[in-house]
C-alpha cells in the first residue's frame, strides 16, 4: 500500500537537487532544452531532445545547440508581440500537417498562457506540454459535514477520456485559459461540470492557496510520455449541505460518488485518483487537520512537496 508521501511523489516526480546526491537532478536538467522569449533572459519552458528534433521550426525561432536553447525571435514588426503568438501557432499547425507528433491531440479553441512572460503570449492547449511551460489550473474540493464526519463529492472521469480515463478527480477541475483569472475559470468549470451556479460558487467557494509540482508525464496522461509539466493549481474549498447532490453534466464525468474520509484515503493509496487531484486532496486533508505530524512521520516533506518552488518565474520581470 502506498504511503501519503508516495502519493505526492507520483505527481511531483521531477528529481530534486539533493546536497551530496545531485546526479539524478543534474542528468535530467542537462538533457533539456530551455525555451526563451524575446527581450527576456529567463527560460519559460523545458523541451525534450526528441521534441526539438521533430518540431518543424520556422525562421521565427533560433536554436542554439551549444547552450540547448530555443529562442522565439522578436522580428521586425511593430506589433511583434502579436507576431510571436502567430509564430507559435504557425509552427504547431505545421507540426500537425507533417504529423511530427503522432500523439498530439486535435487543435482546440483554447490557449494556455506562458506564465511569467513579459507580454501576453499563449500556446494552444493540447500542445503546451511540448514546450514544457507552467500549466495553471483550478481544483475545488466539494464536501459536506455529517454526524459521522466529512463526506466528499468525488467525480469519476469518463471511461473514454484520453487522459487518466476512469480515474477519480476533484469535484471541479480545469485549466486556466489565456486571459482568464482563476475565479473566472472556477465559476465556468463548476457550471459546466457540476451544475453549480455562478452565484453559489462566487459567494461560497473559499480560496485555499495553491498546490505546485513538477511532473514528468507518463502514458496515462495521454500524448507523448516523458514531457515536462511544471504546474500550479489554485485550490478552493466548497462546503455544501447534505441535500445537495452532484450529477454529471457533460461527457467529462462518468459519475459522482459521495465518499467518506476512509474511502477517499483508501482510493488515494490505491492510486485510483488522478495524480494532481490526489495532491489537492492531500493538501485539503492537511489544511483541515486530518493528516498531522503526529499521524504521519513524512508530514514535513509532504507539505514541502505540495508547494514546490517551480523552475520558471510566475511573474513578469520587475
Amino acid at each position: 500500500m502506498n504511503t501519503n508521501l508516495d502519493i505526492v511523489k507520483e505527481c511531483d516526480n521531477f528529481p530534486y537537487h539533493e546536497l551530496g546526491d545531485a546526479l539524478e537532478y543534474e542528468t535530467q536538467i542537462t538533457s533539456l532544452w530551455k525555451f526563451l522569449l524575446p527581450d527576456d533572459p529567463r527560460p519559460h519552458g523545458f523541451l525534450l531532445d526528441s521534441v526539438v528534433e521533430a518540431m518543424p521550426w520556422t525562421t521565427s525561432f533560433l536554436l542554439n545547440a551549444s547552450k540547448k536553447e530555443v529562442h522565439l525571435l522578436k522580428g521586425n514588426r511593430d506589433d511583434w508581440q502579436a507576431a510571436c503568438n502567430e509564430a507559435i501557432d504557425e509552427v504547431l499547425d505545421l507540426a500537425r500537417e507533417k504529423g511530427s507528433f503522432p500523439k498530439l491531440g486535435r487543435k482546440r479553441d483554447e490557449k494556455f498562457p506562458i506564465v511569467g512572460a513579459n507580454f501576453s503570449i499563449a500556446i494552444e492547449r493540447s500542445a503546451s506540454s511540448l514546450f514544457g511551460i507552467i500549466g495553471q489550473g483550478v481544483h475545488m474540493t466539494v464536501y459536506t459535514s455529517t454526524p459521522t464526519g466529512l463526506r466528499f463529492w468525488i467525480p469519476q472521469r469518463n471511461l473514454n477520456k484520453s487522459t487518466y480515463p476512469g480515474m477519480l478527480d476533484n469535484a471541479v477541475a480545469g485549466g486556466v485559459a489565456a486571459g482568464e483569472m482563476p475565479m473566472e475559470c472556477l465559476i465556468r468549470e463548476a457550471e459546466e461540470e457540476a451544475a453549480l451556479s455562478r452565484d453559489m460558487v462566487s459567494k461560497n467557494a473559499r480560496a485555499a492557496g495553491t498546490v505546485t509540482w513538477f511532473n514528468i508525464s507518463n502514458e496515462m496522461a495521454g500524448g507523448q510520455p516523458g514531457l515536462m509539466n511544471p504546474g500550479v493549481l489554485y485550490v478552493y474549498d466548497l462546503e455544501v449541505g447534505q441535500d445537495l447532490v452532484l450529477k454529471p453534466v457533460d461527457n467529462d464525468v462518468h459519475a459522482f460518488h459521495l465518499m467518506d474520509l476512509g474511502q477517499v484515503q483508501e482510493a488515494m493509496k490505491e492510486r485510483r485518483f488522478k495524480p494532481a487531484s490526489a495532491s489537492v486532496m492531500m493538501d485539503f486533508l492537511i489544511r483541515h487537520g486530518l493528516i498531522t505530524a503526529e499521524s504521519d512521520t513524512d508530514y514535513a516533506e509532504i507539505v514541502s512537496r505540495l508547494h514546490r518552488k517551480l523552475p520558471f518565474s510566475t511573474n513578469p520581470m520587475r
